[in-house]
């Protein structure tokens, strides 16, 4: 059996563009989407937010006074989405996935 090698880059470029394919179905089309060689399926999740807030951090404020500023900002929505990966038993259960740069296809989905 021959092996071929890759270099990196390559091998970074197919990867990103099998998950923006994978993120294409799961978000716009809204499906669950099995993942080849039986590792299980990735599915998008809506999760209540916990708290009403976010806490940030007012940089401006903070070259002020000196120590830290943090303001509260209020939560529009009610609902956060999450990438869950559910694989094979042989692993774990579950997985939830970071958004990173999916975060804005999932958002300007609604």
């Amino acid at each position: 059996m021959l092996y071929k090698s890759i270099d990196y880059s390559l091998y970074y470029n197919i990867i990103k563009r099998f998950f923006e394919i994978l993120i294409r179905d799961v978000v716009a089309r809204d499906r669950m989407v099995s993942l080849p060689n039986k590792m299980g399926y990735v599915y998008l999740d809506e999760k209540p937010h916990k708290r009403a807030f976010h806490i940030r951090v007012d940089n401006e404020a903070t070259k002020e006074a000196g120590e830290t500023v943090y303001n509260r900002i209020p939560i529009l929505d009610d609902f956060y989405k999450k990438l869950v990966w559910v694989r094979p038993t042989k692993y774990r259960n579950c997985k939830i996935l970071p958004l990173g740069w999916s975060k804005k296809i999932i958002n300007y989905k609604d």
